[in-house]
């Protein structure tokens, strides 16, 4: 696959978790499968198109439809290697989200910790 390609289906990925029914036992597996298939996806954009392929899924955090950003930013700091102006930006957007959230709050304390004492 293209790295076109590769984010594309990322983005629909993104789609399907952001229209999950959590009451619907099929939505909720298909959003699961396609929380892994994300990973995967960034898995292969960091180990096939390097910095380049960073580079432009980092584009990802711009968007707001379905929540991508979020997604985006998430994995994107979990797997990739990024520079300091778009690890500052995808971290906004978390913060942000962690306001309302406490999973992301979680999420974000364990980034810090993990930045801070190197685990």
């Amino acid at each position: 696959m293209t790295l076109t390609e590769l984010i594309d289906e990322y983005k629909q990925m993104a789609s399907i978790c952001h229209n999950v029914d959590y009451a619907d036992k099929k939505s909720v597996k298909l959003n699961n499968k396609s929380v892994t298939r994300m990973y995967q996806i960034v898995d292969k954009i960091k180990t096939d198109f390097s910095d380049n392929g960073v580079s432009e899924f980092a584009k990802l955090i711009d968007i707001k439809q379905d929540r991508v950003y979020l997604w985006a930013a998430i994995q994107m700091l979990e797997k990739m290697q990024v520079n300091k102006d778009t690890e500052k930006k995808a971290l906004v957007i978390i913060k942000e989200e962690a306001k309302d959230s406490l999973g992301h709050q979680y999420w974000l304390k364990s980034y810090q910790d993990k930045k801070k004492y190197g685990t």
